[in-house]
């Protein structure tokens, strides 16, 4: 790691990088030698417990994740007023199949309104350690690569559409193309396990979450397509027709699919639920422990025990992310709701179903 770029450097600046493991942005204070300030999703500080300690010893900053958030844009601009070093992922989500996840164009109007440098991290092999999806770490090797520092007076020649795309080709680290040219291993005896909250569609029969894995397997349990996973994350064909190459490529083939005329046909079978709740900008209250989520007709619902449901159209949701691996926060008419479904179930179907549908209803034909 050369971080000489930093000695040159004197408060206040950002610093920005791509998102891959969890442990992320600890990794990143560890390395560098100065106090950083963090921008932190919102969830976090609706914990019990953790709010006094991210707010009064960690200096963290609070980032309602997929919202437009005000009350975050001038926290940072008064935290870099201040003298402070603030750090955030653009992408504010970490990567499901190690490739960039994208972020909005509204960061480059940020960056230029701050007026301070911008250090850009790559978190290198961050993703081969323990990808989002994974129970059990690897053995393996990651690096934090500095690139050179974008200064005020560079941003300011260029048009938020070339920051942007500057930031784009900086920030978006692609793990599939750093192995292509690195061939480093991340070794475990469970390397696939958990890959079916990614992979929650069968590329053979086309099966919805009929994905199972053990070891460094992953079997549909309608068809028995079966691929196996190697230490260097690349797929191979065991049994069936459709070979794929890797975690990213058939993710792809999966969201292809869901926005395609195929996508309208698919039934999703339920997901056992095991929290259910709503809240503010402070807490969280709960509403279940027990009950099913489902995919319907252009929209999700939550059946409780006794048969009585709560249904969220996708037209009255005006955001869903994901937090951690199984829990999906969203507003729904302006009221927060968070959902989380079993171990290795995929609420990243819902998601992305979402999404799709979204850009449906953007088309006029839902």
């Amino acid at each position: 790691m050369d971080l000489h770029y930093l000695s040159q450097l004197k408060p206040p600046y950002l610093v920005v990088g791509n998102h891959a493991h969890t442990l992320d942005s600890f990794f990143v204070s560890a390395a560098l030698p100065v106090h950083v300030r963090w921008v932190a999703g919102a969830y976090l500080f609706k914990l019990f417990g953790l709010r006094p300690l991210l707010e009064r010893w960690v200096g963290a900053i609070s980032k309602q994740q997929g919202r437009s958030d005000l009350f975050t844009i001038r926290a940072i601009s008064d935290a870099l007023k201040q003298g402070d070093i603030v750090a955030l992922f653009p992408e504010g989500t970490r990567t499901w199949d190690g490739e960039p996840v994208g972020f909005d164009e509204a960061i480059a109007k940020l960056i230029r309104m701050f007026k301070v440098p911008v250090v850009v991290l790559n978190l290198e092999g961050f993703y081969g350690l323990k990808p989002r999806w994974s129970e059990k770490r690897r053995k393996g090797n990651a690096y934090l690569r500095c690139l050179p520092p974008l200064y005020p007076d560079q941003i300011s020649q260029m048009t938020i559409s070339q920051l942007y795309a500057r930031l784009q080709q900086d920030i978006g680290f692609s793990y599939r193309k750093w192995q292509e040219q690195n061939h480093i291993p991340y070794q475990s005896t469970h390397a696939a396990e958990g890959l079916e909250q990614v992979l929650y569609l069968c590329p053979d029969c086309h099966g919805v979450s009929t994905m199972k894995t053990q070891g460094t397997k992953i079997t549909c349990s309608s068809c028995n397509f079966t691929m196996e996973l190697d230490q260097y994350d690349r797929l191979h064909l065991l049994h069936g027709k459709h070979p794929l190459e890797d975690v990213a490529n058939w993710h792809a083939w999966e969201q292809s699919y869901m926005t395609g005329p195929e996508g309208t046909t698919l039934t999703f079978p339920p997901d056992e639920g095991v929290l259910f709740q709503t809240g503010d900008y402070t807490k969280l209250i709960v509403l279940a422990k027990r009950f099913r989520l489902s995919m319907e007709k252009g929209g999700m619902q939550v059946t409780l025990p006794d048969n009585t449901f709560q249904y969220f159209p996708f037209d009255a949701i005006q955001s869903m992310i994901i937090n951690a691996k199984n829990t999906v926060e969203l507003y729904h008419n302006n009221t927060l709701y968070r959902i989380r479904i079993q171990k290795r179930g995929s609420i990243l179907k819902y998601v992305e179903m979402y999404q799709a549908k979204r850009k449906t209803l953007q088309g006029g034909t839902l």
